[in-house]
């Protein structure tokens, strides 16, 4: 029997943190796994899973569209996204009635959706159990950037066919999900690897962290006041003194949580994938501010109200001096409280297992 998921195209963060639900319930239980998403996401998932393989069918699909991001900006680019929303609607009826009928020929326990609305219908057209696990929806982030009212209907129909919602930790206010069944669930990231965070500690030393994302590029970062490790994932220049080493992780690497965990700092966009693994594993944590988009929005106004996080603009993040940021950390993160977290793989998978 097989769990289905429809897994959001946006990025990386999506695939990563359903991800760990999708290791956690194959190593504990004897399901098999139906992975919808697009082709550069299920790559890496292939390569994660590997040991998997004959478990998992995976479907390369574009779920959804997520934001458009402007030339080298972290700002969203409406009139881009908006076109792309149109031709996504257009082909909305045509995926949903070839996922159909290929699952039909499945045996399938339930449906897992996120953020996806396909899943929805898909689980809905087939009458299957349909679960929504997240932090936030299209709804709320296309209404915030004011979206027309007949693309965001489409979205709002399709999430209304859900039966449980499963609510990460910093979830937005929703109005989109009014699921029957609503579960609280904390942060979940993929498991951390002590063993491999003191090797990578050991052989960088002090290091930090910096991120936007796998799927966005950025002009140059200048750090200063730093001697040590900056690690980056693609799209990003940095510019630093000799006395800095700069790591930059491919795409290809597998296991970026356990060079976060090993960063004294990160600092990342405001991703709900990223928060989570730099609270699970107890980093000082920097989010950049987007304006333009609400649930970054949303997740560094509830990091910052619990002192997790603090927070820098884009134009701060061009130029970093890192120890006027390790003043304000100090200044502004508890400790004590961060180190209360943990991951909360088990719960969100027992949630879904026991639909």
């Amino acid at each position: 029997m097989y769990i289905a998921f429809y897994i959001s195209s946006h990025g990386f963060g999506h695939m990563t943190r359903c991800l760990s639900l999708i290791e956690n319930i194959l190593n504990d239980s004897k399901y098999k796994v139906y992975i919808v998403c697009d082709k550069k996401q299920n790559e890496f998932a292939r390569i994660y899973l590997s040991k998997f393989e004959d478990r998992i069918i995976y479907k390369d699909i574009v779920t959804d569209v997520g934001l458009v991001n402007k030339n080298n900006s972290l700002e969203v680019d409406i009139v881009a996204l908006k076109q792309k929303l149109d031709e996504f609607i257009l082909s909305l009826d045509n995926i949903v009635k070839s996922e159909c009928d290929f699952l039909r020929a499945i045996d399938i326990k339930c449906v897992v959706n996120d953020i996806s609305p396909i899943g929805c219908i898909v689980g809905n057209k087939l009458n299957l159990p349909n679960i929504f696990v997240s932090n936030f929806s299209w709804v709320e982030q296309y209404e915030h950037l004011g979206i027309d009212n007949r693309i965001i209907s489409k979205f709002k129909k399709a999430y209304s066919y859900v039966d449980k919602f499963i609510r990460y930790d910093l979830c937005l206010p929703m109005s989109s999900i009014d699921a029957d069944e609503i579960y609280e669930a904390g942060f979940v990231c993929r498991n951390i690897d002590e063993t491999k965070v003191n090797d990578i500690q050991q052989r960088y030393g002090e290091s930090i962290f910096i991120t936007c994302g796998k799927s966005v590029s950025l002009n140059s970062i200048s750090i200063s006041n730093f001697r040590g490790t900056i690690f980056t994932t693609s799209g990003i220049d940095i510019v630093c003194s000799k006395d800095c080493n700069v790591v930059n992780l491919p795409i290809e690497v597998l296991d970026t949580q356990n060079y976060i965990a090993a960063s004294d700092i990160v600092i990342t966009k405001a991703g709900w994938g990223t928060i989570a693994e730099c609270i699970i594993s107890h980093s000082s944590l920097v989010l950049i501010e987007r304006p333009t988009s609400y649930e970054d929005s949303v997740n560094i106004l509830k990091a910052k109200e619990r002192n997790l996080a603090i927070s820098i603009t884009e134009n701060e993040l061009l130029s970093i001096d890192i120890d006027d940021i390790k003043h304000k950390l100090e200044q502004c993160i508890d400790y004590k409280s961060l180190e209360k977290y943990k991951n909360d793989l088990e719960t969100v998978s027992h949630y879904i297992l026991g639909m």
